[in-house]
């Protein structure tokens, strides 16, 4: 294998740790759920405990890839691409949707397709789209067009809830293919494994 396709290998490994899309979309949908006054998540003490609860459980999964998958420092280009590539879509995707829907009486929802476009780019960008990406954000998309919106009271808060479904979907199954990809966390030895790529 030549040092380029290594180089390829090892940057893909850090972009497919899936697992942590998890507490991700789980803030998504808790911001959701709160916004909408649902259960205890209406007591902004709950909300933050929340917010502990999903940082935790980010870093202990971020430690279970180092620990079992290794860790890649990207090369200066590639993490380049992907910071401007996050930083301009998850823009696009988590304010400028919501200000459509904040701005205009849609019959859809702006916030929902938005995203799901600015993943779908992001995805191409900086993984590589993938049919799983194009099945679980298409599926968005097509959910934030149907012209059943118009009647809630807030669009916003309720797309919160299918945007965090798609993020954990999309993440599990990068998760599954990094396994297939690239093997158990069980079978692998990383020890020394900080790669450059």
């Amino acid at each position: 294998m030549e040092r380029r396709d290594l180089e390829s290998a090892a940057a893909h490994v850090t972009y497919l740790r899936g697992l942590l899309a998890i507490p991700l979309g789980g803030l998504f949908i808790i911001t959701g759920l709160g916004n909408l006054g649902w259960g205890p998540l209406v007591h902004p003490w709950v909300f933050v405990a929340s917010l502990l609860v999903l940082g935790a459980a980010w870093l202990g999964i971020n430690r279970y890839y180092n620990d079992h998958y290794g860790r890649v420092t990207p090369s200066r280009g590639r993490q380049m691409r992907y910071h401007v590539a996050s930083l301009i879509l998850f823009a696009v995707g988590l304010v400028g949707g919501s200000l459509l829907d904040f701005s205009f009486d849609l019959p859809i929802s702006a916030f929902a397709a938005v995203f799901a476009l600015a993943m779908l780019a992001w995805f191409a960008i900086c993984v590589g789209l993938r049919t799983r990406h194009l099945i679980i954000l298409g599926s968005l998309l097509v959910a934030g067009l149907l012209p059943v919106w118009g009647s809630l009271p807030d669009r916003v808060s309720v797309a919160w809830l299918p945007i965090g479904v798609a993020t954990i979907a999309a993440g599990i199954f990068d998760h599954r293919a990094l396994v297939r990809a690239y093997g158990s966390a069980r079978g692998l030895n990383p020890e020394n494994s900080h790669v450059g790529g």
